[in-house]
């Protein structure tokens, strides 16, 4: 996977973050690569039923988008594997989104994958948290708050930021990585297809996403969506100034949204205290 290896070599420690209970990384080898298959065969295929088992003997879900795609794979501290996303670049092939989805309006370009805007897009797709993590009381197909760290303040793994309070803590991990490497490729927007209740969930976080064309029956109602990262910066900082810094830490200088760095002082202390 050169794309993912290339990722990392060109921004050594942002390859990954690291939370109290969870480590987000970009996979970078084809046993990581398997475990992220293997979350998704389980998550699509045997447990939700959107892909047949029998496709898959060797139970690993994958397609063609994959070669074109960077992998996030969230990993316990104890080592279990928590779930995954993958952003896929544009290529030849378009985006995935558009197989069962039809882009109108101004949004209507994104049909065509040779069209001269679609090197600034970029599709999230592929989401699926691991069942064993789905199991506290409240917990939803895409997980549940932060944990309460036990662990001792002095100890020596502590970061800046915890992932906001009242947010699914996989999933908002997983959407930090995704965002932070987004910036570093240039991806200016992304493209999405949710049912309605992602959707539902992703805004509560103050995420901001633009209907892009009619809903679609695909396992259940489906609607494209678009993003702009610069509307989904000023959105979260709306809203929780604290979830941006998070979602903006470790991120090179250059890369900080301008809403964070406007004012006088410690943006980090500020939209940590928020």
């Amino acid at each position: 996977m050169s794309l993912n290896a290339s990722e990392s070599a060109r921004h050594p420690g942002g390859a990954h973050g690291q939370d109290p209970y969870f480590r987000f990384s970009c996979v970078t080898d084809a046993s990581e690569l398997e475990t992220v298959y293997s979350i998704r065969y389980q998550v699509y295929c045997v447990e939700r039923g959107f892909l047949a088992e029998e496709e898959h003997p060797d139970e690993l879900e994958s397609d063609e988008y994959d070669a074109h795609s960077l992998h996030i794979l969230a990993t316990h501290r104890a080592g279990h594997p928590a779930g995954t996303a993958r952003l896929v670049m544009s290529s030849p092939l378009g985006f995935p989104a558009t197989r069962h989805c039809v882009f109108t309006e101004e949004y209507a370009f994104l049909n065509d994958p040779f069209h001269s805007a679609l090197p600034d897009f970029a599709e999230v797709s592929r989401l699926a948290i691991a069942k064993s993590f789905r199991r506290r009381e409240g917990d939803t197909l895409y997980g549940g708050p932060p944990r309460e760290n036990p662990a001792p303040a002095d100890e020596a793994e502590v970061i800046a930021f915890a992932p906001p309070r009242n947010t699914p803590e996989i999933l908002m991990g997983i959407c930090r990585l995704l965002y932070q490497h987004s910036k570093r490729r240039g991806i200016t927007h992304w493209v999405l297809a949710m049912e309605r209740s992602l959707y539902v969930l992703l805004k509560r976080m103050g995420f901001t996403y633009t209907p892009a064309g009619p809903e679609v029956d695909y396992y259940g109602p489906v609607r494209p969506y678009v993003a702009s990262i610069e509307a989904l910066e000023e959105g979260l900082y709306r809203v929780s100034p604290g979830t941006l810094a998070y979602m903006a830490e470790g991120l090179e200088p250059a890369l900080v949204p301008p809403c964070l760095t406007r004012g006088d002082g410690d943006w980090q202390s500020a939209c940590s205290a928020a």
